[in-house]
């Protein structure tokens, strides 16, 4: 079969293609084929993947998009439209507003969003003419897009997926001293804005045992980011972006008092692109520009959708009756088996009424920038600033809304 990667220029794509050998002996992988629009960087980063490769399956360049996905049976999107210069606008611009410049929550969101949705919606249309093929998709705001491609644009075959519950699960298989097979979560909300309610390890309720451990571990880290007080109360293990919501002004604080992460991430990706040249294996450098697992959820979903034994994904897709106090058609990040081809929702009952009332309220400013963008709309681009929990206040609206869009006029134009 033939995977396409796109986006192939990313510091990130050599620990993807790692995941791919590592699941090439379960599935045939016939040949990956890579496109970005940055070609050198795409060049570095294949050449130092064939040396990883050898001959274990084709290793492809691109000319054209639709090159690309041209008989693919998997594509793989994992592009930063905008590039790090983009994201250092995502994260620059809110802080003058004193709102916090995250590149996938809040208003960093809202702008990576608006840049991704014209790209997104013309690489889709051209997956749905020449190959058909399944999307698994990594670009941020993942689940936004996800969102964006499933209710919008009706392509079924559109996976959205996010290396934090993989890890959630890590986390509890190591704590057990189980494989992650073993470990089964109630988990449900969106992407980066999600919550664990039951944990399950061989079939076996074992949450009051996780919170048992969770309240040693915060007697000795007493800096923890949420306090004890918050978990006997909640109930709930949450993503670690809830600390932009339910922190904010410690948040603000500590992003304010750092150097912004997309220039930290740029100077990584220099050190890096320069190992990349000569190296044969992956340098340990890349572990400092984070996305722990993300070669491992991919590779695994490809790999068990592939084989369609059952197993259990934790993905973003429809909610399909998975949380029965949400809607149906709300894009979520929940488990589900992998048969068929497709990734079909398993029934978890009821959801927390606190996580609930965070998952209403950011989707409904989803959809207003969906909205916004399919209208080229200020007056819901601004709607969707003011419905969001982390947005502006209507002093700082209409300024806020006009020096994002002028930061990112070449990619997207409202009137």
């Amino acid at each position: 079969m033939r995977i396409a990667v796109i986006g192939g220029g990313s510091s990130y794509t050599p620990e993807l293609i790692k995941g791919l050998l590592d699941i090439s002996g379960d599935v045939q992988i016939d040949e990956v084929i890579f496109y970005d629009i940055n070609e050198e960087k795409q060049k570095i980063v294949v050449d130092f993947v064939r040396r990883l490769v050898k001959d274990r399956f084709r290793v492809l360049i691109a000319e054209s998009f639709k090159d690309a996905v041209m008989d693919a049976k998997y594509v793989i999107f994992q592009f930063r439209p905008g590039g790090l210069k983009g994201r250092e606008k995502d994260e620059g611009i809110p802080l003058k507003y004193g709102l916090i410049g995250q590149e996938t929550t809040g208003v960093g969101g809202f702008s990576a969003a608006l840049r991704a949705f014209p790209v997104v919606e013309e690489y889709v249309e051209t997956v749905r003419k020449v190959s058909n093929a399944t999307i698994i998709n990594f670009t941020n705001p993942s689940g936004h897009i996800t969102e964006f491609v499933r209710n919008y644009l009706d392509y079924e075959k559109f996976i959205g997926l996010c290396n934090v519950p993989i890890n959630f699960i890590r986390e509890i298989s190591e704590m057990f001293s189980v494989n992650l097979e073993d470990v089964f979560l109630k988990y449900y909300g969106l992407n980066h804005l999600s919550f664990v309610e039951r944990v399950f390890v061989k079939g076996q309720d074992v949450t009051e045992k996780v919170f048992e451990n969770l309240k040693l571990k915060l007697s000795n880290i007493p800096d923890e980011d949420f306090p004890e007080w918050f978990y006997d109360s909640v109930r709930l293990l949450v993503n670690p972006y809830l600390r932009y919501y339910l922190m904010e002004k410690k948040m603000f604080k500590k992003i304010t008092s750092h150097e912004l992460r997309s220039r930290e991430v740029m100077k990584i990706e220099k050190e890096l692109f320069e190992k990349y040249r000569t190296a044969t294996e992956i340098p340990e450098e890349l572990s400092k520009r984070g996305g722990s697992m993300y070669s491992t959820a991919a590779a695994h979903l490809i790999r068990d959708l592939e084989k369609d034994e059952g197993k259990i994904h934790i993905v973003n897709t429809r909610n399909n009756g998975s949380i029965e106090n949400l809607p149906n058609d709300y894009v979520l990040e929940i488990p589900c088996y992998v048969r068929s081809g497709r990734a079909l929702s398993i029934s978890q009952g009821k959801g927390d009424l606190f996580a609930l009332s965070f998952i209403h309220a950011v989707k409904m400013y989803e959809r207003l920038t969906i909205e916004a963008y399919l209208k080229r709309s200020k007056k819901l681009a601004l709607k969707a600033l003011l419905s969001h929990p982390l947005g502006p206040d209507v002093e700082d609206a209409k300024d806020l809304l006009e020096e994002i869009l002028k930061a990112n006029s070449e990619h997207v134009k409202l009137e």
